[in-house]
């Protein structure tokens, strides 16, 4: 039977949030550290091999207090960096707590240079990104005898590659600038170079390019940065994730430790199993906000930690807490300068207030210990910020919900049999979809799970009346360090590339509509396999989304009422030689959409291929 895709734009049935598209940023494959956060240098402030806060070490395995394991390695005592000693030469380097600069980050590295020439080697994060425009950081240091050190970046043979010299060292830690030229050799390694006997004490070693997001010092890697900028989110929500909620209390996420000065900031275990700077932290999170043009949602930990292991709960006057740090959050990004913590975001060099507008209370946390949090933590805040709406992470009984947040990670065909999940679901309760991906069975991401996503968004943007926002997840892997199947954007230290979903999610970024109208496809699914279509009006365009889940193409008859249109149509169109097809860091745009037009109005004949995206724009006559 022949297909036909009607359209009916006189029939308005969802007016879509114009920020409905946006970004889940958790810290998970590196996505920060030696990923968005342009940092250089790995174990900058030398904690790297602290175990996780609130555990106990046994061999390779750390434990919480309510029996939650994970494997930790604790050797060697000083990651990322190596000594060498020139022949004939004697030092030795180790990782101390003595007399720190800083009780709060008390790790320091101790060189006892003996004789002949010492260099400390850093390789940063699977090694130097190639930067022409040139480096700037700073050294912390102090030393007994050794007034002089020389820094730089080195090939790994030792060539020496660019230097500064750092001197007037003295036996109180000091901080110290330097510059570096660009290189563009690409396999260059950070340097001290000690040439004289004496005790370096280095408390923090610090290194960014020049040429970051914005020109911003403690800023953000251009190209990743560039990547998320593409995608025009409506907003970016933050920190996460389970990192919000720790494997205990202690390991959950404090904001107030991720601000100011980020030689001051001790970092933590960020349960993905490695340990991070917090140089991205609440204020930088806040300012890509704003960089972007997009809404902030701010996940708050409401006083329990990951249940998923083991979870411990606050009780009591340690709920308050909690309590108080969201408040306490909420006023550092609205809050004007006259209160506490809007005083020291204008201090941090943001007079102004941020575009914080949702607040997330826990992250996938659920049953009776969740639902009293949660009520306790929704009316502190709506008392004091009516403002801000507030997300749940799942239905609470008797409990006022603003937005109530849903996650969904599946194989392909499941997807596409979800695209009706919120058609007829109540409008009373808006739903954020903050959690969405076909990450099983597609290798590391290819074009068949980005169908199988275009057919739920389809879903989600007909329903859009219902859902309100989403966010796929998760959205930055180093190539080094996969912790989780598929992620949206992939990097090593100099290249990018977005997955086919990437592309998904621009496009539909780029064509969403001011109000959803009818659409349909006779006979168009059986099975799973078919014609997914959406429509909207936009300005003076009407706008088809036809997701084409199916092996082989499928075509389908245009039949549009409501309006009068032009007899072409822009066509943007994502497809592949085969489902399996997907980016590499080799070929980044192996399957990226085409961009074409076509003649094409009422009762045209389209044929869409066998796993594609196709979306059409008319201009609609006067």
């Amino acid at each position: 039977m022949q297909r036909k895709i009607k359209i009916d734009a006189s029939k308005v049935i969802a007016t879509p949030n114009p920020r409905m598209w946006g970004l889940f940023f958790e810290e998970i494959n590196h996505a920060g550290e030696g990923g968005l956060y342009a940092e250089l240098i790995r174990n900058r402030n030398f904690s790297e091999s602290n175990i996780p806060e609130g555990t106990i070490i046994s061999g390779t395995t750390v434990l919480t207090v309510t029996g939650h394991k994970e494997t930790f390695n604790p050797e060697p005592p000083l990651p990322g960096w190596k000594l060498h000693v020139s022949p004939g030469g004697d030092a030795v380097m180790s990782k101390i707590t003595d007399n720190p600069r800083n009780p709060n980050c008390p790790e320091q590295l101790r060189l006892s240079v003996i004789g002949g020439k010492a260099t400390l080697y850093n390789s940063g994060f699977w090694g130097f990104s190639v930067c022409k425009s040139g480096y700037r950081g700073f050294v912390i240091a102090r030393s007994n005898g050794i007034g002089e050190i020389t820094v730089g970046l080195a090939r790994s043979s030792g060539a020496v590659l660019t230097s500064a010299k750092i001197s007037g060292i003295t036996d109180t830690f000091a901080k110290f600038p330097f510059e570096l030229d660009g290189i563009t050799a690409t396999d260059a390694r950070f340097f001290i170079a000690v040439d004289s006997p004496g005790t370096l004490y280095l408390d923090f070693v610090s290194m960014f390019p020049k040429d970051t997001y914005k020109g911003r010092e403690n800023g953000l890697r251009r190209d990743l940065a560039e990547m998320l900028e593409g995608l025009k989110p409506g907003f970016v929500r933050f920190p996460g994730g389970c990192v919000v909620e720790g494997i205990n209390m202690q390991n959950a996420y404090h904001w107030k430790k991720t601000i100011g000065p980020i030689e001051d900031r001790p970092g933590h275990w960020g349960l993905w199993g490695y340990r991070w700077s917090d140089g991205m932290g609440y204020h930088e999170y806040l300012q890509l906000c704003e960089d972007l043009g997009a809404e902030a949602l701010y996940v708050c930990n409401c006083g329990m930690s990951c249940q998923y292991r083991r979870g411990e709960f606050a009780h009591g006057d340690d709920i308050d807490v909690w309590v108080e740090d969201a408040l306490d959050a909420i006023e550092y990004a609205l809050g004007d300068t006259s209160t506490k913590w809007g005083a020291e975001r204008a201090k941090n060099g943001h007079p102004e207030p941020f575009p914080l507008k949702y607040v997330e209370i826990g992250n996938e946390n659920w049953g009776e210990e969740y639902f009293k949090r949660y009520r306790k933590f929704y009316e502190a805040i709506k008392a004091k910020w009516p403002q801000v709406i507030l997300i749940a992470d799942c239905r609470v009984p008797d409990a006022p919900m603003d937005m109530v947040d849903d996650h969904y990670y599946t194989a392909p065909p499941a997807m596409p049999l979800m695209y009706n999940k919120y058609e007829n679901a109540p409008k009373d309760l808006p739903v954020y979809v903050g959690e969405y991906a076909c990450n099983a069975d597609v290798g590391y991401g290819n074009l068949i799970s980005a169908i199988s996503e275009a057919c739920f968004m389809v879903g989600m943007e007909r329903a859009a009346d219902v859902v309100r926002m989403a966010s796929y997840a998760p959205l930055f892997c180093h190539v080094n360090d996969r912790k989780w199947p598929v992620n949206l954007i992939n990097f090593d230290r100099d290249h990018v590339f977005g997955l086919p979903s990437y592309f998904v999610q621009k496009m539909f970024a780029e064509s969403l509509p001011e109000r959803v109208v009818y659409a349909d496809c006779e006979n168009a699914v059986q099975n799973g396999d078919g014609l997914y279509v959406t429509a909207g009006i936009k300005g003076d365009s009407l706008i088809l989304k036809v997701a084409c889940y199916s092996a082989k193409d499928l075509t389908a008859t245009l039949e549009i009422d409501g309006v009068k249109t032009e007899c072409t149509a822009d066509v943007a169109l994502l497809s592949g030689d085969s489902p399996e097809a997907t980016n590499s860091l080799l070929y980044p745009e192996e399957v990226s959409p085409a961009y074409y037009t076509i003649d094409c109005g009422c009762g045209s004949e389209l044929t869409f291929p066998a796993y594609s995206l196709t979306i059409l724009t008319f201009k609609i006559k006067k």
